[in-house]
């Protein structure tokens, strides 16, 4: 199955980097955002939208994994899915360290168990969901679109990819001990246990991007923290035009639980 994942903040002018959560909103001077018309056109004939699919509207991309693992859990969502992630971020974990709760502990577990992982700060955030998608082997290969102008992402994260190799074609997790990964330094590959199955990557600017075959799912994201608000209509334009959507988690959770009694 075949999902589209776009993120508000791929539409603007500039980048924005390690952000607070929580924090405000980007001034629009400094973070000019793309015209409605412009975003639409980039969709429809970069990406080959021509209606509404299935699929998510939510405000941080860690909400992305709940949706997938509960729509695995029901069998809308069959892995391993092949993902085109048009943001402005890899979302695989630069900056944080998320990664060693994942090599060293995550990828020990049985791969029913790695569904519901430790969140914030070392765990689960909307940096490294993807990561962490990855290690529910959900993914069978990964398409990055960048908006970047320097002809290559500043943002791949040497302890996901293949030899640890920022260089290679592929993500390759790799199971290592707590020992061992005292011991990296990124001069030098560590021992490690196993080797998790390759997931094929490319990264690719967004004017060199071109896909006409058809998406099965689409999820958006807000990104506030990383988006300013004149850009919201970018995401209430993408949502209208394209998101056929879906129960959140945080819903269905609330669907299902027993009405209240007014005794």
């Amino acid at each position: 199955m075949r999902i589209l994942d776009i993120d508000l903040d791929f539409f603007l002018e500039r980048v924005a980097h390690y952000r607070a959560a929580g924090g405000a909103r980007l001034d629009p001077d400094e973070y000019p955002p793309w015209s409605v018309d412009d975003v639409i056109a980039f969709l429809e004939e970069r990406c080959g939208l021509t209606g509404t699919l299935p699929g998510w509207a939510v405000e941080q991309h860690a909400e992305i994994f709940d949706c997938w693992r509960e729509a695995i859990e029901r069998g809308d969502l069959r892995p391993p899915l092949s993902v085109t992630h048009v943001d402005a971020h890899a979302d695989l974990g630069l900056g944080e360290s998320s990664y060693i709760y994942v090599l060293t502990k995550l990828l020990f577990k049985p791969i029913e168990k790695r569904t519901h992982p430790a969140r914030g700060q070392g765990g689960l955030t909307d940096g490294s969901w993807l990561m962490f998608a990855i290690a529910c082997q959900w993914v069978s290969d990964l398409t990055y679109v960048f908006n970047g102008r320097d002809g290559r992402p500043v943002d791949l994260m040497q302890p996901v990819m293949e030899n640890f190799d920022t260089n290679a074609k592929n993500i390759q997790l790799a199971g290592i001990t707590k020992e061992d990964m005292r011991g990296y330094t990124p001069s030098r590959v560590p021992r490690f246990t196993h080797l998790e199955p390759k997931v094929p990557f490319t990264w690719i600017e967004w004017r060199a991007f071109k896909d006409d075959d058809p998406y099965d799912f689409i999820c958006l994201t807000r990104s506030p923290e990383f988006t300013p608000a004149e850009a919201d209509p970018i995401y209430d334009a993408i949502r209208e035009r394209f998101v056929a959507e879906l129960p959140l988690p945080a819903q269905r959770r609330e669907e299902e639980r027993p009405q209240s009694r007014d005794w």
